[in-house]
């Protein structure tokens, strides 16, 4: 499954809430778990082993580099911990049930990480906790066995710690959420500025072929930011897409692509160069999105076979004949479509065979971790045989290493785009570089 990419901001808090939620877990769950031991109740020792454990492996898949893994995972985990230890919470009237307060911070804290995300995780699983607080709140739900709770005099001192620490809990997270809400306000702020000023640029990574002679360039976006300079668009397509700003950027990246792409068409040394750009989902599904790529190429005047418009395979295709009709418009005036980093997604093989491509390209995460029998190099075979056979063009990214080329010519891949062959750099640096047949990485 795809997910949306979360900007630098977002992405930094949420790591932070996980850390902390870990450390906590780990702390929480060894105390308990030795005090359990000494207290001889195994099965609250094992359910106390199991979250300190669970914390443990939050941290690993964080250092990891795996924080969306990291919380999914504990989205799904910790509840189901949680839900169990509030059974050996023993509630009296005069000691209220405390381990079911952890449910709040929770359901914040999952609203907050997964914002961008599907119904399912941004609203079911919150709208669960609240559900399992409500229950355990209005409830003496717990195990019926006095062996198994939570003795009476250690229940003051549960219930205190309990408290305190789902209170700091739900503060911090607030405290996150209100930081991810101000800062996402500023940053599009600026970028609303961005797109009334047009403070963007274009660079362009070369694309080779088997002899590296470079045939064409995927067009990249970067934001002329006033302070910080050139920006990616990791840093900020995720809130172009989440606030509809997506769109605007879309039809500028395709107008000053077209726009380049007839400036190196006048030139007898670029003409053949073609120029991949990639079209936003949201970009894709507005209703006059053929009739504004018409009247850019149009009035660009460039050639529509030296265009590439690229789509990603997790893009929707709820509506197959929708997508496909737009797609054969564009391809009729000579349009050439692109199915980029294939393999990310689950729905390629239904896109393909309905939809018309002319290209496709390998994501480069394959290619990173190919070896000399690993699956990852299967399947690239596997696509270079498929491409064949429907008589589609392959690129493969991120080539970074010669031997990565030469395993990717092994397999009988001919399109190759990658550091190996030039970053991607402004046209005045690619031009350069093309002239002088020797690309720069």
């Amino acid at each position: 499954m795809t997910y949306p990419t979360w900007d630098e901001g977002h992405a930094r808090r949420v790591q932070a809430m996980v850390m902390l939620q870990g450390g906590a877990m780990t702390l929480l769950g060894l105390s308990w778990f030795a005090w359990a031991l000494s207290m001889h109740r195994p099965l609250l020792a094992v359910t106390d082993l199991a979250l300190g454990i669970a914390g443990v492996t939050l941290f690993s898949l964080v250092a990891r580099g795996r924080l969306r893994t990291a919380t999914i995972l504990t989205a799904h985990v910790s509840p189901l911990l949680l839900a169990l230890l509030c059974l050996f919470d023993n509630p009296s009237p005069d000691i209220p049930r405390s381990t079911h307060l952890f449910f709040l911070p929770m359901a914040a804290g999952g609203y907050f990480a997964f914002r961008q995300h599907d119904i399912y995780l941004r609203l079911v699983l919150p709208a669960v906790y609240l559900v399992a607080f409500l229950v355990f709140a209005l409830t003496p739900l717990k195990f019926t066995d006095p062996a198994w709770l939570i003795p009476p005099f250690a229940e003051w001192t549960a219930a205190w710690l309990n408290t305190v620490c789902a209170l700091l809990a739900l503060v911090v997270t607030v405290v996150l959420m209100h930081a991810d809400l101000t800062e996402r306000h500023a940053r599009e702020k600026e970028l609303r500025s961005a797109i009334a000023r047009a403070d963007f640029t274009l660079h362009f990574q070369p694309q080779v072929d088997l002899e590296r002679r470079v045939l064409g360039a995927e067009a990249l976006l970067r934001w002329r930011h006033p302070t910080r300079g050139e920006v990616g668009p990791d840093a900020f397509i995720a809130l172009a897409e989440e606030t509809g700003l997506i769109v605007p950027i879309g039809d500028w990246v395709l107008r000053a692509a077209c726009a380049q792409l007839a400036r190196w068409h006048a030139r007898p040394e670029t003409a053949h160069l073609t120029l991949a750009v990639n079209i936003s989902a949201s970009q894709f599904l507005q209703p006059d999105f053929v009739e504004t790529a018409i009247g850019v190429i149009q009035r660009s005047g460039v050639a529509p076979s030296k265009l590439r418009l690229e789509l990603t395979e997790s893009m929707s295709t709820d509506d197959i004949a929708a997508t496909a009709a737009k797609m054969q418009a564009l391809r009729e005036i000579g349009i050439v479509w692109s199915l980029d980093d294939l393999g990310s997604g689950y729905s390629t093989l239904q896109g393909l065979s309905r939809l018309p491509f002319g290209q496709i390209k390998i994501d480069q995460s394959f290619v990173a971790t190919m070896g000399s029998d690993t699956p990852d190099t299967h399947i690239v075979e596997a696509v270079t045989t498929l491409s064949a056979r429907l008589s589609l063009a392959l690129v493969a990214e991120g080539v970074e290493t010669e031997e990565q080329f030469r395993k990717l010519v092994e397999l009988g891949c001919r399109g190759f785009q990658g550091y190996l062959f030039g970053r991607p750099m402004e046209v005045g640096a690619f031009e350069a570089a093309l002239l002088a047949d020797t690309p720069r990485a």
